[in-house]
């Protein structure tokens, strides 16, 4: 190529075309991933690990598409380059005409849920995903020809911009207003776009037929000078390359166990998705667009702080003396900050060791991809097949502590004196409280109180999430002994152990719940029913069946069904004369079902946990519920939710139906195995309303005074559908 003379200045609109490509296509990458992902979600039971599925699609093309980038920057000729992938973009502008996977890639089965997601996505936007990720390195690779090739990195920097704005523009300014089909169109013209603006790029490197001069970073500023062929002796050793695959790899890792603890804790919805890829990105930005934007023992030191604060949330104000407890905001915040330091330690570090060589751009680029979807091989292939809980949390705080102490020791030992001993002992002080206070994944297995004893009998993980059994023996009170089902931390199912209170219905589905009421009111009514149970649980609904009646169960993970015929009766001394256990969504199944298939009663529990699958809450699920609902049927939703007020969004959807309804509130009580819960029915039964009101809930001060009642409406919500769902306007 022709270097400019010294006295000649760069033309800076030579800048705009690779600016806005690269731009661009970064913003297309990131948009298309909650998109998609929400697109699919109810496809599969809404498990907060479609999303995980989907980052480990997403960071593996990514992956692929560096590679690609890098052999096709290896070869001599660019005019050679820029042919082969003018070619790959005329395919991939084809093929992103319809991007959204339609109703025939629905999966009929819920087998193989992982292959599921990683085909459906495959066959929607492969390879115009592929393009859109080969743009970024290589594009910076032919950017190094021109005069502005000082600014490489920055380039890089911009493109996480791009990123970054795509996913806030994705909840708060697309998402509001345009339908998801109407999203597909657009980002299908955005691609086009993309295309367009990528030609002039293209052809300027066809027309660059020279080899191009190496280029070297000074390390003060990410400031590059020429070095001509002196640099070719300039190559990065095995620990730089080993550095540029494990610091992003940690990152990841993090990122993708975060985003599971607070989808989990949650609800498994795209605002929290972004909010934590966000995060992520944002620290892609700051630490490659200036030096001065990481300090690395700042951000050592407060990753430890961090640390502790997260792994000890709810003990360490005990242990001040302070009577306090935690909520989802707490949770959130508090993880979102964990994830935002971690990631300027793990992007800051890997910024200080990129290539000098510029030439070796490419290289580092896709050592960073490789890196970024260990993250989600890890989690998505080992941590859900072989752990029995979310251990890969554990395993990176452990692992980003190991690098925070790394970074601290490398500071001190440039000082001379007392100062590196001090810190040396600081630090391993720090990292025995750390351990000591995050908690051993083994330790609860068995748990001795004063009054009783808990063993852990069967835990389980998979694509749904974790499920577990605990047993409880009472010292003094043999007759209270029982068992425990558990969906992550959430109870779903008691039965006592004793024979004479074995099958009393306990936890949310006492005689005297609303389900319960319900559930009687129909008995007493008809001498035969028909009832459709969403949420298997440990099967305590069962209890309340007759000889005559017959009971469909439908629950989505496998695992459940195990867990519900291995340690608890319920199922297997149902008196219904016909039971069906329904595997798979139940949404999806219960589609599926004849249209003179009627229920009496149909019953939703599938969100009492934090993890609230939202597809069952649309306005399209309650019109296949009323589908399959006779006409003096009930609709009985358990709406119990320590984080979410879901009340607004089930009263919205019985008046869009058209449907009378009542709540009912149930204190708890101990001795009963009775949870504090709350449900919800709909119906048209007049009788039954009349002889059940509604009970609230109520809120009083220490001095005794009404607060308010609950449950509490939000006239103004919108109502929920498959193209609009939020939990902003219900967390608690």
């Amino acid at each position: 190529m022709t270097r400019p003379l010294p006295s000649q200045s760069p033309n800076p609109w030579s800048f705009l075309p690779f600016a806005l490509t690269i731009f661009t296509s970064a913003f297309l990458l990131f948009q298309v991933q909650p998109l998609l992902s929400k697109q699919i979600l109810p496809w599969f039971g809404g498990s907060p690990a479609v999303w995980t599925t989907a980052m480990l699609f997403f960071q593996s093309l990514l992956c692929l598409g560096y590679l690609y980038a890098h052999a096709l920057a290896a070869l001599p000729s660019r005019k050679t380059q820029a042919r082969i992938h003018v070619i790959l973009l005329v395919v991939a502008a084809l093929l992103a005409a319809r991007v959204l996977p339609g109703a025939e890639l629905r999966p009929e089965s819920p087998d193989s849920p992982v292959f599921q997601v990683l085909l459906i996505l495959g066959a929607s936007v492969g390879l115009p995903y592929f393009c859109l990720a080969t743009t970024g390195p290589l594009v910076q690779h032919w950017f190094t020809s021109t005069a502005h090739a000082s600014s490489v990195f920055r380039l890089y920097a911009l493109s996480n911009v791009g990123s970054f704005l795509a996913l806030l523009s994705f909840p708060y300014v697309l998402e509001p207003w345009l339908e998801q089909q109407e999203m597909g169109r657009l980002w299908t013209a955005g691609f086009w776009v993309f295309a367009l603006l990528c030609l002039p790029v293209a052809l300027g490197a066809w027309q660059n037929k020279t080899a191009v001069g190496a280029t070297h970073s000074d390390g003060a500023g990410g400031v590059p000078a020429t070095l001509g062929d002196a640099v070719s002796t300039l190559k990065p050793s095995l620990v730089q390359r080993l550095s540029w695959v494990a610091l992003p790899a940690l990152a990841s890792l993090v990122f993708i166990a975060t985003t599971d603890q607070i989808s989990h804790d949650v609800a498994p919805e795209p605002r929290l998705w972004i909010s934590t890829l966000g995060l992520y990105l944002v620290t892609f930005i700051l630490t490659f667009d200036h030096p001065r934007w990481y300090r690395p023992k700042l951000f050592a030191f407060l990753t430890l702080v961090l640390l502790m604060a997260t792994s000890g949330l709810n003990d360490i104000p005990r242990w001040l003396g302070i009577d306090w407890d935690y909520g989802v905001n707490e949770v959130r915040w508090s993880h979102y900050a964990l994830l935002f330091v971690v990631c300027m330690l793990c992007h800051g570090e890997l910024y200080r060791c990129r290539p000098v060589d510029t030439r070796r751009l490419t290289e580092f680029y896709l050592c960073m991809s490789v890196g970024g979807a260990f993250g989600g091989l890890f989690v998505t292939l080992v941590a859900t097949q072989f752990f029995d809980d979310y251990h890969e949390w554990l395993l990176a705080l452990v692992l980003v502590a190991l690098l925070a102490c790394h970074v601290l020791f490398r500071s001190a030992v440039k000082i001379r004196g007392l100062v590196p001993r001090v810190v040396g002992g600081v630090t391993a002080l720090v990292m025995v409280a750390l351990l000591f206070v995050m908690q051993n994944p083994w330790s609860w297995r068995e748990v001795r109180k004063d009054d009783r004893t808990e063993v852990l009998l069967d835990q389980v993980r998979n694509f749904y999430g974790t499920v577990s059994v605990k047993e409880r023996r009472f010292n003094s009170e043999p007759e209270r002994n029982d068992r425990v089902f558990f969906s992550g931390n959430v109870t779903h199912g008691q039965q006592f152990l004793s024979d004479a209170l074995r099958h009393v219905p306990t936890t949310y589905y006492a005689r005297d719940s609303g389900i319960g009421e319900t559930l009687l009111w129909a008995m007493d009514q008809k001498p035969s029913l028909s009832v459709a149970l969403i949420g298997l649980g440990a099967g305590t609904l069962a209890n309340y069946a007759r000889q005559a009646d017959a009971y469909d169960f439908y629950e989505i993970n496998p695992a459940a069904v195990q867990f519900a015929q291995k340690w608890f009766d319920n199922l297997s001394t149902c008196k219904a004369g016909e039971q069906n256990i329904m595997l798979g969504d139940a949404r999806l199944r219960m589609e599926q079902l004849p249209k003179d298939k009627l229920y009496d009663v149909i019953v939703l529990d599938a969100f009492t946990g934090g993890s609230v699958p939202i597809h069952l809450l649309t306005r399209e699920a309650f019109q296949i519920y009323r589908n399959h609902l006779k006409p003096d049927g009930h609709i009985a939703i358990n709406i119990t939710n320590a984080y979410l007020n879901l009340y607004p969004i089930v009263k919205a959807q019985a008046e869009v139906l058209g449907m009378a309804y009542r709540h009912k509130y149930q204190a708890f009580d101990e001795m009963r195995n009775v949870r504090r819960n709350l449900h919800f029915i709909m119906t048209q039964d007049q009788a039954y309303l009349k002889a059940n009101p509604s009970v609230n809930r109520e809120v009083r001060d220490d001095q005794g005074r009404l607060l308010r009642h609950e449950p509490y409406d939000q006239p103004s919500l919108r109502l929920w559908t498959d193209q609009y769902s939020s939990i902003a306007p219900i967390v608690r």
